[in-house]
């Protein structure tokens, strides 16, 4: 038998149950239905006032006024006081139960109705009597919209305390035409609740757009450290590169989430809705001015030619294989080992032929580069005049364990295409290198920089030593250098995303660590030029790649521009742990671009000559010889030694990693 109390309290809970029922039909109704409640209370209340303020007239004027007369007076004020109301954008935002800037709209659009219906009934009634009259209205409907605006509120959030969670307060960062139309389209979405513009541009600032005041970014720390704040959305389709990337390293530095708005191109085209946010890339936090490519001369350079990629499905081969498209070549051959990879990137390219109507030839062929036979098929088959060499393992720690496979793939596989090149007189060769062939710690990049001086001995005047069969012209050879590229396979960038989806913890081997990075289209638009103006006697470029990155420091940012806060080493506060986990086995903290020669200018202002040093081929040929007999004998400890020899810096720099790759190759088992 239940107890009074027990019968008290499940009494409670069934009216708790029943209001959190109303208030849920209440939020999930559509915008125009709420929005005639809220048009119909303010009505209500309008009329109520004005029939208030009839009776307080004859009070102030000692006369009476009939009822008919009182009621047309009455309708008529809340119409005028309606439709200035609807002027004033008071209904705009709808009902935001936790906005607090409701109060602002309410005394803004009852201030405005005040003084221009006050204004008019002076001029047919006495001025005497219209300034207390008026003042007492202004008040009373003032008091009785904003009470029953927050007590309503008040019921919804407490019925339905997930309201909190689903309405995401929303800043967005542009007051020109892609800002104003953002705001109008989610204007319609209740679960947004934009509360002003942001703009650099101080003429702006104060002023009102589509209902939302227009503020300086000074004024953004303090509305996210009030907690006011959920997302931050960039509508900024005009502005250039660098400025942007200003625009969201200061963004970086709060703790709130940044998007980007689709551009007007796009939302007007109908390829995506105004509300289709993204979130932003690391390319647009390290983003710099691009230099515009000499077209004619890449013009000249592919233009009707038939060009080879190896390596065609991989980040920068696919990337290459793009650039390469956009200058007509006759014929692009994609030559990848990877069955997906390779189905992938010519499915992409077909569709942009068919979209834009190009006449290039795609031919994809699956291969490894260490098929000697199947390389030189490629290239005899299709009449290659040019081949930009992408193969290659390039993931550090990976290759550091597998110091054989690794050595073979890297040197070995680039002979095999360099001798298929120039047996069948292949007009230009070039060479895709890193920066980590420069003074390497790791056998990637040692095997990387004897690629590289495999391919200067044989660019040098007079290199003979590979036999060209029927009279077959020269092949020219360049080398390009460059560091990492942002989201390239491998690339940290990816990583930190998919652990700060996870909530962390986000690692980064050392906080001193630092590395350059450069997006992956201005890489292979870099590199087709700097292939372009090569003499082709083993030219080593190297690209300029802007100021070199903390990757702590960048890891810190991506979390924050996620929305989230940093949760330091020691530290119980914050979202998500940044873990030091040590440099991986050949890691150093930092990379270069030269060994120990000087940058010389180019004509283009981001690619410079390297003057390093070479082997001639008659040294170059018998190590080949060597190295080839060490890896087939699976001898790590002989390819080490063999990549000292070659390598000179490799040797010293390597010391200075307390692990090295044959050891560590050695217990892995390889």
């Amino acid at each position: 038998m239940l107890r009074d109390g027990d019968i008290g309290f499940r009494r409670t809970m069934i009216i708790e149950s029943a209001f959190r029922k109303v208030a849920a039909r209440l939020i999930d109704l559509s915008r125009a239905f709420k929005l005639s409640i809220a048009i119909t209370i303010d009505a209500i209340l309008t009329f109520g006032v004005s029939l208030f303020g009839v009776k307080v007239y004859e009070v102030l004027c000692a006369c009476v006024v009939s009822s008919p007369v009182s009621l047309v007076l009455s309708l008529t004020f809340a119409a005028a006081c309606l439709g200035i109301f609807l002027l004033t954008g008071l209904y705009r935002p709808m009902l935001r139960y936790r906005d607090t800037l409701i109060i602002f709209s309410v005394l803004a659009s009852t201030t405005v109705a005040a003084v221009l219906l006050g204004f008019g009934l002076s001029v047919v009634l006495d001025r005497s009597s219209v300034v207390p009259m008026v003042g007492i209205l202004w008040l009373g409907l003032m008091a009785l919209m904003l009470a029953w605006r927050l007590i309503g509120g008040a019921f919804l959030n407490w019925a339905n305390r997930d309201l909190a969670r689903r309405v995401t307060r929303v800043a967005i960062y542009g007051a020109g035409r892609a800002g104003i139309a953002l705001a109008e389209a989610m204007d319609r979405d209740d679960r947004l609740d934009v509360l002003c513009f942001i703009d650099d541009n101080r003429q702006l600032h104060g002023r009102t757009h589509h209902g939302l005041k227009v503020v300086a970014p000074e004024k953004l720390p303090g509305l996210v450290e009030r907690g006011s704040l959920d997302l931050v959305v960039l509508a900024l389709p005009a502005i250039s590169p660098t400025r942007r990337a200003a625009i969201i390293n200061r963004l970086a530095e709060l703790k709130v989430k940044v998007e980007t708005a689709p551009s007007l191109d796009e939302i007007l085209s109908g390829e995506q809705e105004a509300t289709e946010l993204r979130a932003v890339t690391a390319e647009e936090l390290l983003s710099r001015e691009p230099v515009a490519p000499d077209t004619a001369l890449l013009a000249r350079e592919l233009g009707g030619r038939s060009v080879l990629v190896t390596g065609g499905g991989g980040s920068i081969g696919s990337s290459i294989c793009r650039a390469v498209m956009a200058h007509s070549p006759a014929k692009l051959v994609i030559y990848e080992m990877s069955e997906f990879a390779l189905y992938s990137i010519e499915r992409e390219l077909r569709e942009l032929l068919e979209n834009k109507g190009g006449r290039t030839q795609l031919v994809g062929v699956l291969g490894s580069v260490l098929d000697a036979a199947s390389i030189d098929r490629a290239i005899a088959a299709h009449g290659i005049d040019i081949i930009y060499h992408a193969a290659a393992y390039k993931h550090v720690p990976l290759v550091e364990i597998n110091p054989i496979a690794g050595a073979n793939n890297n040197i070995f596989g680039t002979l095999n295409v360099v001798e298929a090149a120039r047996r069948h007189g292949v007009g230009k060769f070039v060479l895709i290198s890193t920066d980590k062939a420069v003074r390497p710690t790791n056998v990637m990049g040692a095997s990387k920089r004897v690629a590289e001086k495999l391919i200067q001995a044989l660019g040098q005047e007079g290199a003979g030593a590979l036999r060209r069969s029927n009279g077959a012209a020269r092949t020219a050879f360049a080398i390009v250098r460059f560091g990492n590229v942002l989201d390239s396979a491998g690339s940290v960038v990816p990583l930190f995303r998919e652990q700060i989806r996870r909530r962390g913890p986000v690692t980064v081997t050392d906080p001193n660590v630092v590395r350059y990075f450069m997006t992956i289209p201005e890489a292979a638009e870099l590199v087709i030029q700097a292939g372009a103006m090569a003499s082709g006697n083993g030219d080593v470029f190297h690209l300029d790649m802007g100021a070199p990155v903390n990757v702590a420091e960048l890891a810190r940012k991506l979390i924050h521009l996620s929305g989230f806060s940093v949760r330091e080493p020691g530290s119980e506060t914050g979202d998500i742990e940044i873990r030091f986990i040590g440099l991986r086995p050949g890691e150093k903290l930092y990379e270069e671009l030269l060994v120990d020669g000087k940058s010389t200018p180019t004509n283009h202002p981001r690619i410079f000559g390297a003057d390093v040093g070479s082997k001639d081929w008659a040294w170059i040929e018998p190590y080949l010889l060597r190295l080839r007999q060490v890896i087939d004998t699976h001898d790590v400890d002989g390819l080490i030694n063999l990549l000292h020899q070659v390598v000179e810096s490799y040797a010293e720099q390597r010391n200075t990693a307390p692990m090295v790759a044959g050891r560590i190759a050695l217990v892995a088992g390889d």
